[in-house]
Formats: structure tokens, sequence, C-alpha cells
């Protein structure tokens, strides 16, 4: 029995480690984002008789965030178009104090509007910038010209979120930067409109 767990446990921890290294996450962070509890991921990673493994249903959360498919190491490729880490979701444990309070306000107790914080220059000709707090609307309907989040699917079937103007049929950047001026047609099944960007924040940033 224990030569087949220690193989099996190793391989689920290189996964672990590289999901890690490829998302920037620290293993609170991947708990939170898969569902799974972090007293889970905490005693298979710290396990003392390296007995421990995950579970089935664990090891699907995990993969449906990590973007790295179960057991795989190689991070994949980006896809054309996009930057590297475009935007990710707002964590409040990461923004304590005036700028969670600020973040709040504007979602005015609203059910169905995200807060993302944006890492790219997609949209700097519209006026957000990487850093900027966007509240999206997931309830409403894009117009021409609206700034959208989006979800861009690989062949693999795997996400990338990303921040564009919608000019129907597709979406476009408004940026100076060459790595995400190509346009996607939104076609509802690879470029799926999430939401409409309602508000923004721009957190003060140190001298």
């Amino acid at each position: 029995m224990l030569s087949t767990v220690e193989p099996t446990r190793r391989k689920q921890l290189s996964w672990i480690e590289a999901i890690l290294d490829y998302k920037g996450w620290n293993r609170t962070r991947l708990a939170r984002e898969a569902g799974v509890d972090p007293s889970t991921l905490s005693k298979f990673l710290n396990d003392p008789d390296n007995k421990s493994q995950l579970q089935t249903t664990s090891i699907e959360k995990i993969a449906a965030v990590g973007g790295i498919r179960p057991y795989n190491t190689t991070p994949p490729l980006r896809m054309d178009g996009l930057a590297d880490s475009e935007t990710e979701p707002y964590v409040a444990e990461q923004n304590p104090g005036l700028v969670d309070v600020a973040v709040s306000a504007l979602k005015a107790g609203r059910n169905g509007v995200d807060p993302w914080v944006m890492r790219s220059r997609a949209l700097e000709h519209e006026g957000f910038m990487p850093g900027d707090i966007l509240l999206v609307d997931l309830n409403a309907q894009p117009q021409p010209g609206d700034a959208v989040c989006a979800q861009v699917y690989d062949r693999q079937g795997k996400a990338e979120t990303v921040m564009r103007i919608y000019e129907h049929p597709f979406l476009v950047a408004a940026s100076a930067d060459p790595s995400v001026r190509k346009p996607f047609l939104v076609d509802d099944e690879r470029v799926v409109i999430r939401g409409v960007v309602i508000a923004s924040f721009r957190p003060r940033r140190a001298a």
C-alpha cells in the first residue's frame, strides 16, 4: 500500500506547488478560490507521516481554479491576445480598512455585483489602470461602448477573465499595449460576456 500512496502523494504535491507558483497564490488563497476546507489542504501539505492524499472531489475543485490539469506540473501557454494575469477577483481580506469600506459602499448591498482588480493596461485609454478595483454587474445587459468583464476559453475549456470594451460583435482593448490589441468575437461559446463594469475605485498608492 505504501508504494502506491507515496508516488500518488508526490504527484499531488508537485501539482499543488506548480499551481501555487503559476497563480502566485498562497495555500489559503488556493483553498478559498477552490472552495476547499483550508484544514484539508493544510493537512495534506503538512502531513508528518507522508500518507495523506487529496480526495477526488478536492482535486476537481482545485483543478477548476488552478489552471493546470491534475498531476500536470507544466502551466498552460497563454492564449494569444491576453496579457499575463489581466484581472483577478477582489479579496476583502487582502484589502482591510478604508479600501474594503469603499468597495462595500460601491456595491451598496446589491446582489450580482462582483469586484475585480485590474492587472493589465487593456482599458487604460478608458481611465482604468492596473490596481484599480472594478465593480461588475452580472445582471446588466451590455451595450456597445460599455466596459465589460468577459471570459475567454482555450481549447481545453480553461477560462481567462478579461476586461474589454464591447463593440458588437467584438470585444476590443483601449490601450497602447500591443499584447492586448487582438479583438475577440463574442460567440457565447469561446468568448462570453459575464457582466458590465458599473463603477471603479482607485486605492491610494504609496508615494
